[in-house]
């Protein structure tokens, strides 16, 4: 006999045996109805070149800078062999990503960072005018590093304003560190790609998603297990944003942010 899910499956394990961030997303992806039930954006990185842009917009100071895919399962790598301080590294989507209070959002990416204690970084959604991570975006949802410090920080804000998340290991447990990060010698067993990568993700839950829930929230999610929830009180939802992956260099010593991917799920 045959068995027919007409409207898909969710049970979806998360990476490393985790609680997936996606697993409220139907298996196959963009199911059911007239009309597809989500819309989707990866990037694996597998192709990039700052000459061959698309769908990326970059923004880079020159010189020695760079921006390619390399490793192996395609990595982006963001970075300055001699960077002067306070030199900054954009790629940037086009601005097609909104916030909707009443529509699920889902957003996942993995990095890692050669040195972060000379490196500012963010990776999310933000207006275009965000041009410099030296500090957080004023209307953004994301994860922000600062130079100095080893903490990941989730962020939600709107004009200026907004609440933030330090990311923790566990749910129950102390405040990630975020460690520095080399390239893996090949070998037969290890690949030659950035270690200490983390992935972090949030899940944007309106009022009601869950049983009991009564306000709007985001879940929290690093290397797949869920270890926080941050009330939605300030959002960004009156602009559209872009997804950026963004770099500012503390000093002028050779840095490099690692991507491994980005990849957004948002209800229709």
């Amino acid at each position: 006999m045959t068995t027919h899910f007409s409207t898909g499956v969710t049970n979806v394990r998360g990476k490393q045996g985790g609680t997936s961030l996606f697993s409220g997303i139907r298996q196959p992806l963009i199911t059911g109805g007239t009309t597809p039930q989500e819309w989707a954006f990866q990037d694996d990185f597998v192709q990039f070149s700052q000459t061959t842009l698309s769908p990326w917009t970059i923004t880079d100071p020159g010189g020695s800078s760079y921006m390619l895919a390399q490793y192996p399962q395609g990595w982006l790598r963001m970075g300055d062999a001699t960077p002067l301080a306070a030199d900054v590294s954009i790629a940037a989507s086009e601005d097609v990503f909104q916030y909707h209070s009443l529509k699920q959002w889902w957003f996942e990416t993995s990095i890692a960072v050669t040195d972060v204690s000379d490196l500012n970084t963010f990776v999310g959604f933000a207006a275009n005018a965000y041009a410099d991570p030296v500090a957080v975006p004023d209307d953004g949802i994301g994860f922000s590093h600062l130079e100095d410090t080893t903490t990941i920080q989730f962020v939600s804000r709107k004009n200026g304003a907004g609440t933030s998340f330090d990311m923790k290991d566990s749910a129950a447990g102390s405040t990630y560190t975020f460690a520095d990060s080399t390239v893996t010698t090949q070998s037969a067993t290890a690949y030659n790609m950035p270690d200490n990568n983390v992935r972090l993700g949030f899940l944007f839950q309106p009022a009601g998603t869950e049983l009991g829930q009564t306000s709007a929230q985001y879940k929290l999610f690093l290397n797949g297990n869920i270890v926080g929830t941050q009330a939605a009180t300030t959002v960004p939802d009156d602009l559209l944003m872009e997804m950026k992956m963004m770099t500012e260099s503390k000093s002028t010593n050779a840095n490099d942010l690692y991507v491994d991917y980005v990849q957004t799920i948002q209800q229709r």
